[in-house]
């Protein structure tokens, strides 16, 4: 079928397309809205600006399509496969993309606000500037919630600057996956996999990291307030210059951690391992350390003021020129 004849036949009331052939049709800005494409052949098809919402794509064949600027809202694409599809600033707000394939599509300043990604693969996905942000219930009459993407796959996608605010991010595979500068206040993220990911400048405020492994990711001047670590796997981590006042990190592994000039005041290390973790120039006032362990590690002029120590394992730290819990210097 060409474009010619599935256009005359839509405008004629018709919208049952499912199984037809459109591979590397052109249907630059065709009005297609809840058309059925089930099954349907619409690889290196040309689909720039084309309006597609609430269409039906099913197990759509859509490898290499270019989509750019499409508008696919509500739109259904389970299990689709979108692999190397170009969706650079399409709108897929509600759009329900579960199981799809999209590694190494390009989604570059996409809106998926409130869309469905469970089990997608968007391993070498480009989501830099993509929007899967949950719209505020009590601001705004008609409201997207937010992305849902638990369990899908994002090793090493790019989501350089990616509003992931309030995200279902819940054991998502994000190693390796660079998110510098990501908005990701309030997401849920415990139990995903961040190892090795890059998270440097990221906004984490009051975000979910629980049981999460972020083993030799790069947390550099993120900004981590309120979150709760709970049991996180932080190993040689990067942590320097973050800020982190009231961040909950009992019982997280951080052995060989950097928090060199870290802002920690108030966060609970309890029963937490810091072995030979970097701490210097640390501010840790009002910390709440008991039963932490900080064998080896380096306090060198750490700001340790009113904080909780009585039953820390200082055992081999350097402690030189540290101001201590009662003001005086080590």
């Amino acid at each position: 079928m060409n474009a010619k004849d599935l256009l005359k036949r839509y405008a004629n009331g018709e919208i049952q397309f499912s199984e037809v052939n459109l591979n590397g049709v052109n249907l630059f800005g065709a009005d297609l809205i809840g058309i059925i494409l089930n099954k349907a052949e619409l690889s290196n098809a040309i689909l720039i600006f084309s309006y597609l919402n609430r269409a039906i794509l099913t197990q759509t064949n859509l490898i290499s399509t270019n989509l750019s600027g499409a508008n696919l809202n509500q739109a259904r694409l389970m299990s689709a496969n979108l692999h190397d599809a170009d969706l650079h600033g399409a709108t897929l707000q509600s759009a329900d993309l579960r199981n799809a394939n999209l590694t190494l599509a390009d989604l570059l300043d996409a809106n998926l606000m409130g869309a469905d990604l469970r089990g997608a693969d968007l391993s070498g996905a480009n989501l830099t500037g993509a929007c899967l942000r949950g719209a505020n219930l009590r601001e705004e009459k008609r409201a997207y919630s937010s992305a849902i993407l638990r369990g899908a796959n994002l090793h090493k996608a790019d989501l350089r600057g990616a509003n992931l605010t309030g995200a279902d991010l819940a054991k998502v595979d994000l190693s390796g996956a660079n998110l510098s500068e990501a908005m990701l206040r309030g997401a849920d993220l415990s139990g995903a996999d961040l190892s090795a990911a890059i998270l440097q400048g990221a906004f984490l405020t009051d975000a979910n990291l629980e049981g999460a492994n972020l083993q030799s990711a790069n947390l550099m001047n993120a900004k981590l307030e309120r979150a709760n670590l709970s049991e996180a796997e932080l190993t040689r981590v990067n942590l320097s210059g973050a800020i982190m006042p009231g961040a909950i990190l009992t019982k997280t592994k951080m052995s060989l951690a950097n928090l060199s000039f870290a802002r920690l005041s108030k966060v609970d290390f309890s029963r937490a391992n810091l072995r030979q973790a970097n701490l210097t120039e640390a501010d840790l006032v009002d910390a709440y350390l008991a039963r932490t362990d900080l064998t080896g590690a380096n306090l060198s002029k750490a700001n340790l003021m009113r904080a909780e120590m009585s039953s820390t394992n200082l055992m081999g730290a350097n402690l030189h020129e540290a101001i201590m819990p009662d003001g005086t210097i080590s």
